[in-house]
């Protein structure tokens, strides 16, 4: 079997409401859906997070032309061919995206054409379904957010996570009040700082928020600030979870070895696709560190996400947008199953998602 052409998409959906964070308040949802076609009719999905236009034209004008002729079934070598292929290396960002994109697809296509799904290729199932936590917690008025958290809670969820940082700790006090209210004492309260905070703010943040029992501080500060990241871990009680933008087990090591996670957050639409992150997955059980993954996409970034927790035994936690706020059920050839707020592994073979014409109408 050959790659005879790779085709990428992106698709935009318009919000309903805006999408508020420390650093951004996007109105559209954006999406980069790489599709991987052979000679043997086989078709593979997969989605590469980050700037959009740039993922696309990395796949278009480099590493698309570069993997024709190339078996898929040799994802390895394939992937070595995409982000080792230069003299001059991109260690992160875009190129990585461009390349977790067409890794990804080429594992849909081999777990199709052996009839299998794809967690079965990457050492087999362990689990059949995963527990969730509701993402759809956004930069609101306080009592807009402790309506919605109590609204996952009273649906199943255990943990819900909320987008907080846009004013000082203290002016912020008030929503986690609200919401640690709202959903009472048992639930898990997550807060994403989308690296708003400085060191100093972090610390006073923890400090503040201590009495509302929180399940994790998520991406504090700048990725950039490794050491600063396990000062703070190290000063506070609130556990610490990071990692959605950072890429390769290379880049993972120094967050292991400054002892700066709690929870480690690949993402594999970004961090190097499906056999990277497991790579990644094993690095931080040599640390003792359990993976949480970042996936925050589109449907077929959820179907990738779900066949990797489902077959690496220290993940744990799916982040699951629960809001509508992307394309996700109309990629899914079965309607995704969440029972009292876990989410059942499909077993359609490959990752059981398609790119159906009406789609790329709708959205691209």
């Amino acid at each position: 079997m050959k790659i005879t052409d790779v085709q990428a998409y992106v698709l935009r959906k318009q919000l309903e409401r805006p999408l508020l964070t420390s650093r951004s308040d996007g109105a559209v949802r954006t999406h980069v859906l790489v599709q991987v076609m052979t000679d043997a009719g086989i078709t593979g999905l997969g989605e590469g997070l980050g700037h959009s236009g740039v993922i696309k034209g990395i796949v278009d004008e480099l590493l698309g032309p570069r993997v024709l002729g190339a078996d898929p079934f040799e994802v390895t070598a394939l992937y070595r061919r995409m982000v080792e292929g230069d003299v001059l290396w991109d260690l992160k960002g875009s190129l990585l995206c461009a390349a977790s994109a067409i890794e990804i697809a080429c594992w849909d296509i081999k777990g199709k054409a052996l009839g299998v799904p794809v967690y079965q290729l990457l050492g087999g199932r362990v689990r059949d379904r995963i527990e969730g936590y509701a993402s759809d917690l956004f930069w609101a008025p306080p009592d807009a957010m402790a309506r919605d958290a109590a609204r996952w809670v009273e649906q199943g969820f255990r943990v819900v996570k909320c987008h907080i940082g846009r004013l000082p700790p203290a002016q912020e006090t008030v929503r986690v009040r609200a919401m640690r209210q709202a959903i009472g004492p048992d639930a898990g309260l997550m807060i994403d700082l989308n690296c708003g905070y400085d060191l100093d703010t972090a610390l006073e943040a923890a400090r503040r928020w201590a009495e509302y029992d929180i399940f994790w501080l998520e991406e504090p500060l700048s990725p950039y600030l490794v050491e600063p990241l396990a000062r703070l871990r190290a000063a506070v009680d609130i556990p610490i979870a990071a990692g959605e933008n950072e890429f390769t087990a290379h880049g993972f090591k120094p967050l292991f070895d400054h002892g700066a996670l709690d929870y480690a957050m690949p993402d594999v639409a970004r961090a190097g696709g499906l056999g990277e992150t497991q790579r990644i997955c094993a690095l931080a059980a040599a640390y003792g560190v359990p993976v949480s993954p970042h996936s925050f996409g589109s449907g077929v970034h959820l179907a990738a996400t779900l066949h990797l927790m489902a077959a690496t035994p220290n993940t744990k936690l799916l982040e699951l947008d629960v809001a509508g706020m992307s394309v996700m059920h109309e990629l899914f050839l079965q309607p995704l199953q969440v029972v009292e707020g876990h989410v059942l592994v499909p077993d359609t073979p490959g990752l059981g998602v398609e790119l159906s014409p009406a789609t790329i109408h709708t959205y691209a």
